[in-house]
């Protein structure tokens, strides 16, 4: 039988036996008039005729009913309509509407108008509505999709069905009309903390990413598909690696101490780790903003939440089988633009020269031989062209009854540079099952394997990138003995990179198991009661070597592991009633939390095997063995309360109060309120009059959230055991001694939230634009306090600091086009924030000691009251000193061509004393654009994200042009930009001399690093194969193109300011840098 067949099959059924002749009545529980509309054709066969500009379809009620008449009466109930049932037709008319009598020209000038209504798979339309706009002239059509009115002349005409997009058309001979399909369930419902609520209800900032905004591209992880798509949301890939970590912040950073990530909630469980979801198991994301929003889940809500939700099976009766595969081909973005080994030498030379040297590094002959020969690319040698891949598999089905899907993928990314992989496998089943109407159970098991290769931070002057642009092309590389050259006789002063590739290793293993099981039961009408229960496992292994090669003959390795294990209940009460022109929703809560972390590890030196790597570190000269252990738990309750009257007004109300182990007896629990109000101003009749606005709502928040980023003992003081003492033996004894004292005051630290909002939606809500401000203050902010020695020395972490964030946020979304063949949907979002820390106790500034540079000892960052976080710390760079002023440079023992400092004193020295906050590596604006453009069964996606107002030392580019410390000699053609006397006086680097203080951290390498990417582009075609299977080919590329100032390889990339610190960042010290991605794939589904 086919899908015509049944449906006619079953509307005949129902017409022919109604409610009373089945036996039984039609119950619907808070459902919105929509689904119980929808609900009353299945089980009868009755259509509703109405204008949807007369019938509030979103509102809620409930329906208990015997009859059709008694189902119809409850379902329109408040609603100033008035109805009359004709044949298997619901005619619905605005109450006191009448139909003006027509004249006889008008009489003479009416027309048969007859149509087809099919859906986007051309079956047929069954009842939906077809109406004469402006009129209660209406009809429905029939079991093809057939319709015949009689309209006047010029008529326009309305047609609606529930669950499709209505259209409005001219009225014309033998329409054909194709209804696109809504996705109610993303549309009109969204995910909140603890519950569910129609869009419309909100009165929080919440920003929402579906499924839709990226199926399309080729995505392996969570974090990109949130990239760009949320306003308020900052995600930064500063490491390029495949599976390295990721920097995802909202609305700004409010701890200095503590993680600023924001809190993941995947399927109710709190604290999720992301790195476990497959982006193709996601159905929706909802990104939780403002106080209102977040302060449910208190103690952890301050840096936002991000709510996923999963994919559940479908209730249609049928099994689907999906198989999605795609190939990738990454390469360098940008190739750094390295000198030729005859160049090099020259230069070496002529680097010689200026620093009065007289003997030189390479002959005449030397360099003619290199410009003939070549010499060696390291660049090559290190990067290469990677080929990944990524198979995904899922099953499933249901009825109304039980819902199943399975799912497994795998992924195996290879990096740009050689050796370094990522590697995952994932598997999730979810299965609803509904007993009856009262009792409903739920299952979620969810496991994940994740090995990472070399895919760690590259920083600092030992890493991969930092040494392939230090060793001159000038040295081979190899000792001709089947192993690599130690030391370059004339470059670099560090290791081999291709030892770093070849004879080392960084293996990083994580394995997770995660179960969920829940109860749902409807005690009475309205009331439900949820139990939840979720355990969740974790391990990680590390294992690391280092060759004879790497460790100049003392090779070490090191294996730990550990495991931690969570426990969370959640007991939640949900009352959720509409009485007449009034609907209360309430929420009661009381959830737990236990965590216990343990760790065994082991490391050698001197391995006698060096071979066997990390599986033998006994065989060594030393060896060292240590152990670790944590635990904490949390306590909840939690009450919210949201009211709507007649669906204009809306006030919601939430408090949590949190206990937490980490904190002393008097301090343990603290509580967190927020409140909101919104107006519906669109459902005002005076505003409906205006025939402007599809959606016009203000709202207003107000709230508080906390962060106890604590260590588990941090209440607690430390002893420190390596300590030796001498005694009057003269014999050093082993001792011990207090280590960071701890501070039993401790308490929560607070951030009070307040958001302001607008949304609007134009031209029946094809044009959506929401806009919010906000103002987030953090007090109570936990630092680390330096102790005096006499009582114990260290650091003591105190309560003592007060930060802001203030900012806005707007996204616009528009339907452009919208026609049979042709769709044009864009989305564009777009963020300011500013960070400021207000005031740190006692202090005034307190520097973080990264020195990332290992040149001068000196720090390159600092929080200081009154600037923001990640503070960039150093010298101003004047320029070269000039031929006019000779006589200045002396005074500071320079002369011209010598870099030139701002001289803060006035002492004629440069010191630790002239530094300054030189710049800020917290990006300041970030931008999104998604484009999707739709032609008969193509896809073209277009998606550009932009990061503006952020700065970044280039530390890579000075140390290749410098010739100091690390690299002895210039190794890339910017080299060029070196000051020379009477030939390059106008470059802005100083000149190699005896005299020039070539400084990294000031604004001689400071760049902006603001950039707009084309992130991802692709294209994808979607056809049938003969009623079997629907294919879709897909082809897209990643970081197509960029436009930036900076000039290192990736303005994105950086050695620091990934994960969950803020202090650092904006260093680009051989930083591994994001790739270009071809991808090929294909989608099928049976």
């Amino acid at each position: 039988m086919n899908k015509k067949q049944a449906i006619i099959a079953s509307l005949l059924l129902s017409c022919s036996i109604g409610l009373h002749a089945a036996g039984k009545s039609l119950r619907m529980s808070n459902v919105s008039v929509r689904q119980a509309m929808t609900e009353l054709r299945q089980e009868t066969g009755y259509s509703f005729i109405f204008a949807e500009t007369e019938v509030n379809v979103n509102k809620k009620v409930s329906v208990n009913a015997t009859s059709v008449r008694d189902a119809v009466d409850q379902i329109l109930e408040g609603q100033p309509v008035t109805y009359e049932i004709k044949g298997k037709s619901v005619v619905v008319s605005r109450k006191g509407a009448t139909t003006p009598p027509r004249t006889q020209q008008q009489a003479q000038t009416k027309r048969n108008v007859t149509g087809t209504v099919v859906d986007n798979n051309g079956d047929p339309v069954i009842g939906a509505t077809v109406m004469e706009k402006g009129t209660q002239n209406g009809t429905v059509t029939d079991m093809d999709g057939r319709f015949k009115l009689s309209v006047s002349q010029g008529a326009q005409i309305a047609i609606s069905y529930i669950g499709f997009t209505s259209q409005t058309l001219r009225a014309s001979d033998n329409m054909k009309v194709t209804l696109q399909q809504e996705d109610l369930s993303l549309n009109d419902v969204v995910v909140i903390g603890y519950g569910t609520a129609k869009r419309s209800d909100l009165t929080g900032s919440l920003s929402q990413v579906s499924s839709k905004s990226f199926q399309d591209q080729n995505v392996t992880t969570l974090d990109q598909v949130l990239q760009g798509r949320a306003a308020g949301v900052q995600v930064s890939n500063t490491m390029g690696a495949p599976g390295s970590d990721v920097r995802i912040r909202v609305r700004g950073a409010n701890s200095i101490l503590g993680d600023n990530s924001p809190l993941f909630v995947i399927d109710g469980f709190v604290g999720a780790d992301f790195n476990t979801l497959n982006p193709n198991d996601i159905e929706s994301i909802e990104v939780l903003k403002d106080a209102s929003s977040t302060a449910i889940y208190g103690s952890r809500g301050a840096n936002g939440v991000i709510l996923v939700t999963t994919r559940r099976g479908s209730q249609d009766d049928r099994v689907t089988l999906n198989y999605k595969g795609t190939v990738s081909v990454s390469s360098q973005l940008k190739k750094f633009d390295m000198l030729s080994a005859g160049d090099f030498a020259r230069y070496a030379n002529l680097h010689d020269e200026e620093m009065g040297l007289t003997n030189r590094t390479f002959t005449d002959q030397q360099i003619q031989e290199f410009d003939q020969n070549g010499g060696f690319d390291y660049q090559d040698a290190i990067f290469h062209t990677a080929v990944s891949q990524q198979h995904q598999l899922s099953v499933s089905g249901g009825n109304k009854k039980t819902q199943y899907r399975v799912s497994g993928n795998y992924v195996n990314n290879n990096g740009i540079v050689r050796k370094s992989s990522y590697e995952r496998f994932t598997f999730r089943a979810n299965l609803n099952t509904k007993v009856n109407d009262k009792l409903s159970f739920r299952f979620i098991a969810n496991g994940s394997s994740n090995t990472g290769r070399n895919n760690g931070g590259y920083g600092g002057s030992t890493n991969i990138v930092t040494q392939m642009m230090s060793w001159e092309p000038t040295t081979n590389p190899y000792d001709g003995e089947g192993g690599f050259t130690l030391n370059d006789p004339v470059g670099s002063i560090k290791t081999n990179p291709l030892s770093l590739i070849y004879d080392s290793e960084n293996i990083n293993k994580r394995q997770s198991i995660n179960v969920l099981g829940g109860v749902t039961y409807e005690i009475i009408p309205g009331l439900k009661l949820d139990l939840q229960a979720i355990m969740d496992l974790r391990n990680h292994q590390y294992k690391g070597w280092s060759g004879n090669y790497v460790s100049n003959y003392n090779p070490s390795a090191s294996k730990s592991s550990d495991q931690s294990k969570m426990i969370q209940t959640t007991s939640q009460l949900t009352y959720d009633k509409t009485f007449g022109i009034h609907h209360i929703n309430a929420t009661a809560v009381m959830e737990t939390q236990k965590y216990r972390w343990d760790n065994l590890d082991g490391s050698a030196s001197g391995l006698k095997f060096p071979e066997l790597k990390y599986d033998n570190l006994a065989m060594a000269n030393s060896t060292n063995v240590g152990s670790d252990y944590s635990a904490w738990q949390l306590l909840s309750f939690i009450g919210r309360i949201n009211y709507t009257l007649k669906d204009r007004y809306l006030a919601s109300f939430s408090i949590r109060r949190d206990g937490s182990s980490k904190f002393a007896k008097d301090n343990r629990y603290s509580t967190f309120p927020a409140g909101a109000i919104a107006w519906n101003a669109q459902e005002e009749e005076f505003i409906k009059n205006l025939n402007i606005f599809s959606k016009l709502k203000l709202r207003f928040s107000w709230g508080l959230t906390g962060s106890e980023a604590i260590s588990p003992y941090a209440t607690l003081s430390g002893y420190n055991s390596g300590i030796y003492y001498m005694f009057d033996t003269n014999v050093r004894t082993n001792g011990i001694q207090m280590d960071n004292p701890g501070n039993k005051d401790l308490k929560w630290a607070t951030t009070y939230q307040k958001d302001l909002g607008l949304a609007l939606g134009f031209f029946d809500s094809r044009l959506n634009i929401s806009f919010d401000y906000f103002i987030k203050n953090t007090r109570d902010l936990l630092l680390n306090k330096s102790v005096p020695y006499f009582l114990g020395g260290g650091s003591q972490t105190a309560n003592v600091g007060k930060m802001r964030n203030n900012g806005f946020e707007l996204d616009v979304n528009a339907d452009i086009i919208r026609t049979k063949d042709w769709g044009w949907n864009t989305n564009v979002n777009f963020s300011y924030v500013k960070n400021e820390v207000r005031s740190l106790g006692d202090e005034q500034r307190i520097f973080n000691n990264a020195n990332a540079s290992g040149w001068n000892g000196q720090p390159e960052f600092v929080y200081e009251v009154g600037h923001p976080m990640s503070s960039l710390w150093g010298l101003k760079y004047l320029g070269p000193w000039k031929q006019s002023e000779a006589e200045e440079a002396a005074k500071f023992g320079c002369k011209p061509g010598d870099a030139h400092y701002e001289d803060l004193d006035g002492n004629y020295a440069i010191d630790g004393n002239d530094d300054q906050i030189i710049g800020c590596a917290l990006p300041k604006y970030t931008l999104g654009w998604n484009n999707s453009v739709t032609y008969k069964n193509f896809t073209l996606n277009a998606f550009f994200q932009g990061v503006f107002g952020i700065d970044k030392l280039n530390y890579t580019r000075m140390m290749a042009i410098a010739a100091q410390h690390d690299a002895r000699y210039a190794t890339i053609k910017d080299v060029k930009d070196v000051w020379q006397a009477g030939t390059n006086e106008n470059a802005w680097f100083p000149a190699w001399s005896p005299t020039s203080k070539w400084e990294p951290a000031s604004t001689m390498n400071l760049e902006n690093a603001s950039f707009f990417r084309l992130k991802n582009l692709s294209l994808a075609y979607d056809f049938d194969i003969k009623n079997l299977a629907h294919l879709r080919l897909e082809a897209g590329v990643t970081n197509l193109f960029t436009i930036t100032g900076y000039k290192g390889n990736d303005p994105e990339a950086s050695n620091y300011g990934g994960g969950t610190s803020d202090v650092r960042g904006g260093i680009d010290y051989g930083a591994y840098p994001n790739s270009r991605t071809w991808t090929f794939g294909v989608n099928i589904t049976f």
